[in-house]
Formats: C-alpha cells, structure tokens, sequence
C-alpha cells in the first residue's frame, strides 16, 4: 500500500523495490532473457546513421553536439566497421521506459535471487 504524505506537482519520477538475496546470482536464463530484451528494445530499434562516416563526423549534426570524445569514439568505431545507430528514451513520456520496466520486472521475477517488491510505475 503507498502513503503520499505530501502533495507532488510535475512529478516525473517513478520508484520501485527489488530485493536480492545476500548472495544470489541472476541465472544464466534470466540474462539471457535479460540481453533478449535490451538488444531488443535498444539495439534493434535504433536507427543506423547512414550519412555519418570518419571524415564527417566532427561536423555531422547528429554527433557533433556530443562533445570531442564522443566524436572520437565515433569516429573510431566507424574506422573499425562498426556502424553508428540512434535512440533515445523521452522521459516525459515515460510509457515506453515505464513498459521496458515492466518487462525487465517479469524477468526478475522468475529468478530465484530476486524479488520485485513494488514494481507500480504508475505515480
């Protein structure tokens, strides 16, 4: 049961509790369960930066806000094969954040060194 004692305005935060046991360890099928879903999410669902290559990247407009050792680390990825991708999380919305959460909560939950105590995102 949640108790506000205060009254909140604006508030964009939302909290939970896990326990872990002492010495529990995430299971292999839980991590993978785990790596599943952030690749998923995450990895699969951003968008590859077609027009960015080593010798733009100081001045593509998609990086070069992000400050010099971005830009390096950028470019030597690209110079290594690598391609570079986009994503964000909008806080304001917190759906998506609060869905992916809940995903992870599952998967947490049917580990045997984790407990979701309070997983309501909804405050």
């Amino acid at each position: 049961m949640k108790v506000r004692m205060d009254f909140v305005t604006n508030s964009s935060s939302s909290s939970y509790l896990i326990a872990k046991k002492k010495d529990g360890q995430l299971s292999q099928e839980s991590r993978n369960r785990l790596a599943d879903l952030l690749i998923r999410k995450f990895l699969d669902s951003a968008t590859v930066i077609e027009d960015l290559t080593d010798e733009n990247a100081e001045n593509h407009e998609m990086i070069e806000y992000k400050g010099k050792s971005i830009v390096e680390n950028a470019v030597d990825a690209l110079k290594n094969g690598f391609q570079i991708a986009e994503g964000c999380i909008i806080r304001d919305e917190g759906d998506e954040l609060a869905d992916l959460l809940s995903e992870v909560f599952k998967i947490l939950e049917d580990d045997e060194a984790y407990r979701v105590i309070d997983d309501d995102l909804s405050y």
